[in-house]
């Protein structure tokens, strides 16, 4: 096993993590689209040449926010989830705010972010929405999340 790095998606590379998503989920191109925008970072985790997860940092709104972080299963507990927090919190900076939303059925993700020093604002947001399984199946889903804040020193 090498170390951990993260890097923001590369042109190269969504080729190649579009061909590793499900028929029709489409997440690493929107995610790219919006990343050639302006504004909006996907940080990607990889173990040499083979891609752990990834999180999209967000800088559009007031806050920044990390957004849709997820590790694929095998590679979790080895610390890619953490250097992806990590990578956004060094782009956002010394003396900024970062926020995150974690649903309230996620307790283990929540875990990590309060070891990480986020916690809780009290904000709730509902959301409901439509996403393509690792299948290619389309469900649809509504859930409740927190948003938690943390300061960088």
């Amino acid at each position: 096993m090498t170390a951990i790095e993260v890097r923001a998606l590369a042109a190269p590379e969504v080729g190649r993590l579009e061909r590793e998503e499900p028929p029709g989920r489409g997440f690493v191109r929107a995610m790219w689209e919006l990343q050639e925008a302006g504004g909006s970072t996907l940080l990607v985790a990889w173990d040499g040449d083979r891609p752990l997860g990834s999180g999209q940092l967000d800088l559009r709104g007031d806050v920044p926010e990390l957004r849709n972080l997820r590790v694929d299963e095998a590679a979790r507990g080895r610390g890619a989830g953490t250097a992806i927090i990590r990578e956004a919190e060094r782009q956002v900076g010394p003396g900024g705010r970062l926020t995150v939303r974690v649903g309230l059925d996620n307790p283990r993700a929540r875990a990590l972010y309060e070891r990480l020093g986020y916690r809780g604002t009290g904000e709730m947001t509902t959301t409901s929405y439509e996403y393509v399984d690792d299948d290619g199946v389309v469900r649809q889903a509504t859930e409740t999340d927190e948003t938690l804040a943390k300061r960088l020193g």
